[in-house]
C-alpha cells in the first residue's frame, strides 16, 4: 500500500507541476503580448512626433513677410 500512496502523491504533484506550467505559459503569451502592443504604440507615437516635428521644421523655414502699409492723407 505504501508504495501505492507513493506513486498517488507523484501523480498529484506532476499535475500541479503541469497546471503551473500551463499558467506560467498563459501568462508568458500575455506578456507578449502586451509587449508587441506596447511597441507598436511607441512606434507610432513616435512617427507622428517625428512628421509633426518635420513639419513644424518646414513651416519655421518660410520666409514670413510683413508688410504694414501706412497711407494717412497721401492720395
Amino acid at each position: 500500500m505504501k508504495g501505492r500512496e507513493t506513486m498517488n502523491n507523484l501523480i498529484a504533484t506532476l499535475e500541479i507541476i503541469r497546471y503551473a506550467s500551463a499558467i506560467a505559459l498563459c501568462m508568458a503569451l500575455v506578456a507578449l503580448v502586451i509587449y508587441g502592443l506596447y511597441r507598436n504604440i511607441k512606434e507610432t507615437a513616435e512617427d507622428t512626433v517625428r512628421e509633426e516635428l518635420e513639419q513644424a521644421v518646414r513651416e519655421a523655414g518660410r520666409p514670413i513677410v510683413k508688410v504694414e502699409v501706412e497711407m494717412k492723407g497721401k492720395w
